[in-house]
């Protein structure tokens, strides 16, 4: 499954701030922040899940975590 941030639309236990994004794993509810500087990150507590976040989110960036 994949989830995509909607930079006008962030939902609870969501935000975006430059190539910062946090996200909440679907899988256990963590809530954990990814950086473009460092790549992929995955779920720090269950480790089922992974985000990325490319570019900025006032540049026209792209911001998405994945999971089975």
């Amino acid at each position: 499954m994949k989830k995509n941030l909607s930079p006008d639309d962030l939902g609870l236990g969501e935000d975006w701030l430059g190539n910062f994004a946090a996200f909440t794993c679907p899988l256990c509810q963590k809530v954990f922040v990814v950086s473009g500087l460092y790549g992929d990150r995955s779920c720090p507590k269950c480790g089922k899940s992974r985000a990325s976040v490319q570019g900025g989110k006032e540049s026209g960036g792209h911001a998405w975590m994945e999971w089975e």
